[in-house]
């Protein structure tokens, strides 16, 4: 089986403090792209789809209707994450074992700190976005936050390669019961691989498809080979113009597997 894993789209209602990013037509187009060019079977979405901190449910699929229907297929798989713990129809993790019984096991990870994992750090995250609502309309705030959010996701800075340990340690008591582990949350697409009771594990990050770049990670279930896509904003202009004109003729891979 050949899976696509995306996560951290952040969804929201069109509001200032919206981070997708994404026009949901084009979205759709991209993604369908890649399951046609790669024969994908199932798409897992690895939580962070919709932003339930900012915006109520009803909010999102009013503004988004497009997209949150498009979700709703049986080819995709809906795991929760912080940001849309309450989203309805949605696993808390999901799991594939292959014909040589080997595990794959699909989770957002936010499970693996203390602000997002646990319910009274999430109720400090909704209440700061509560809050956000109401001074958002200054173009200072509004400036800042983008600002900050923009930070937040570079992957060379220093705090970000720490968390690479944090989420790491987290992927290794998983493997404990998995052979592959694939988290989102971090916003950072990433792999390591290591050996665990003397048996090869690996644990990939599938990154970030919010503020208008498209990452994931495409897997082939019985064999575990992988390949990781990497877009920024610009780079999905071009390829959504190429899409669009017919003239795509390969996918740009990070590297192959």
């Amino acid at each position: 089986m050949k899976i696509c894993v995306i996560s951290d789209l952040h969804i929201g209602a069109g509001k200032e403090y919206d981070t997708f990013a994404w026009n949901s037509d084009d979205f759709i187009l991209m993604l369908e792209h890649f399951e046609r060019k790669h024969e994908i079977d199932k798409i897992i979405l690895n939580g962070d789809i919709i932003d339930l901190y900012q915006h109520s449910y009803l909010e999102i699929e009013k503004y988004n209707a497009k997209i949150i229907s498009y979700f709703k297929q049986d080819k995709f798989v809906y795991i929760r994450g912080n940001h849309d713990i309450s989203a309805r129809n949605t696993l808390q993790n999901y799991r594939i074992t292959n014909s040589q019984k080997k595990i794959i096991h699909f989770e957002h990870g936010h499970q693996a700190d203390f602000m997002n994992g646990t319910a009274v750090g999430r109720k400090i995250g909704k209440f700061a976005f509560q809050f956000l609502k109401y001074i958002i309309h200054f173009d200072k705030v509004q400036r800042a936050f983008m600002a900050i959010v923009r930070f937040n996701d570079r992957i060379d800075r220093i705090p970000r390669k720490y968390d690479t340990y944090k989420y790491l340690n987290y992927a290794l008591k998983l493997f404990r019961k998995a052979d592959f582990v694939v988290l989102g949350h971090t916003h950072k697409l990433e792999e390591h691989k290591t050996y665990y009771v003397n048996k090869k594990k690996t644990y990939v990050n599938c990154g970030s498809c919010s503020l208008g770049r498209f990452q994931c990670v495409l897997l082939d279930t019985e064999t575990l080979k992988f390949d990781t896509i990497k877009m920024g904003k610009k780079t999905v202009a071009k390829r959504l113009e190429k899409i669009k004109q017919g003239r795509v003729t390969d996918i740009e891979l990070v590297e192959n597997k």
